[in-house]
């Protein structure tokens, strides 16, 4: 007899989004760009002379400066030979470099290939490999006439992770435009982000779907500053993270590159009622739990929404073992109240 799936639904009252519609049984968002360089092109051009992130040592670029030197990388990457969708590694910490490189990437048409940040140089190696990599960015950067693609649609490969997966091993974890678009809208939304003037400290690697995904696009899309903290290879520690910032605002939340780097938040407001959960899902995200007592709220948690992976890159048994019907499997235990409140028990160790 197969395990029971048993999906949840409370809490999705506390962060509707409107523009959250239901498609052949998955939620999807309406009204989205193409593509993610369209998306961040429009953002350069509507805050121009904000500034767009500050390093570690204080210096900032505005969104001017950021987006010229991205399109000069993109410029060299296209007299080396990249074109749409070929994939190219980015292997820098966290800082300007790792930024021109990234978006240049992404306004050459190509495909950014981000490492596990604690990949060896083996590791880096075959990740060059496996993706079918065309460039490997991680010293002087290309640079060439200014460029910028024509763009893609919402179902073609965007982004592709390097995690660590089960038992050992890397696979890359592959996010459409769609994927994408959608964690930005749902980040956006979810913690009211649509103002002037936010600055996110990036607490960890950009090379991770944290830092990238849910920290350095959102606010990218709005106009808003990130500013450097976390290294290629570790986070920031929060005690750190409030001492050096005091009046900052601490989300807390869970997520995976599978998910789009989230797919649960905690409202500041149900802190205090709900002091060990990891949160509700958002952004058309559902959850369901299999296993013997899901029926009791205990289990394996699945999700599935707009910013899930489709699949593996190169590994079709992980694919076929971890998504299935539309539903992918973490491998996290948690239990689930009858608000829709998720509280970790054990986490699928890699």
């Amino acid at each position: 007899m197969s395990p029971a799936l048993v999906q949840f639904s409370g809490g999705a009252e506390w962060l509707r989004d409107e523009r959250v519609t239901r498609h052949a049984g998955v939620f999807r968002y309406e009204g989205l760009e193409p593509c993610l360089a369209e998306l961040l092109d429009r953002s350069a051009l509507r805050y121009s002379q904000r500034v767009a992130a500050v390093d570690r040592s204080g210096h900032g670029i505005t969104y001017r400066g950021l987006w010229a030197a991205a399109a000069r990388v993109a410029g060299g990457l296209l007299d080396q030979g990249v074109g749409p969708a070929d994939r190219v590694v980015v292997h820098f910490r966290n800082g300007f470099d790792w930024l021109h490189a990234f978006l240049g990437v992404v306004l050459a048409g190509g495909v950014p290939v981000l490492p596990d940040p604690t990949c060896s140089d083996a590791e880096l190696e075959w990740i060059v490999a496996d993706s079918g990599a065309i460039v490997l960015l991680d010293g002087d950067l290309p640079d060439g006439v200014a460029f910028l693609d024509g763009g893609a649609s919402p179902d073609e490969l965007a982004l592709l992770y390097y995690v660590r997966k089960c038992g050992g091993g890397l696979h890359g974890v592959e996010l459409s435009n769609e994927n994408i678009l959608s964690t930005i809208e749902a980040v956006v939304h979810a913690m009211d982000l649509g103002v002037g003037g936010v600055r996110t400290v990036i607490t960890a690697p950009l090379s991770t779907a944290v830092g990238c995904g849910v920290q350095l696009l959102p606010t990218l899309s709005v106009g808003g500053t990130v500013v450097a903290a976390g290294a290629r290879g570790i986070r920031v520690p929060w005690r750190h993270l409030r001492a050096s910032f005091p009046t900052a605002r601490c989300v807390r939340g869970w997520g995976v590159a599978e998910t789009g780097g989230i797919g649960l938040v905690l409202p500041t407001e149900f802190r205090q009622r709900h002091p060990r959960s990891i949160g509700i899902p958002f952004g058309g995200m559902e959850v369901a739990l299999l296993g013997p007592d899901a029926e009791r709220g205990v289990g394996e948690l699945l999700c599935r929404g707009p910013s899930v992976a489709r699949r593996y890159w190169n590994d079709p048994q992980s694919t076929a073992e971890t998504f299935g019907d539309g539903w992918f499997r973490t491998g996290d235990q948690v239990q689930i109240d009858d608000d829709g409140f998720v509280t970790q028990l054990a986490v699928r160790v890699s």
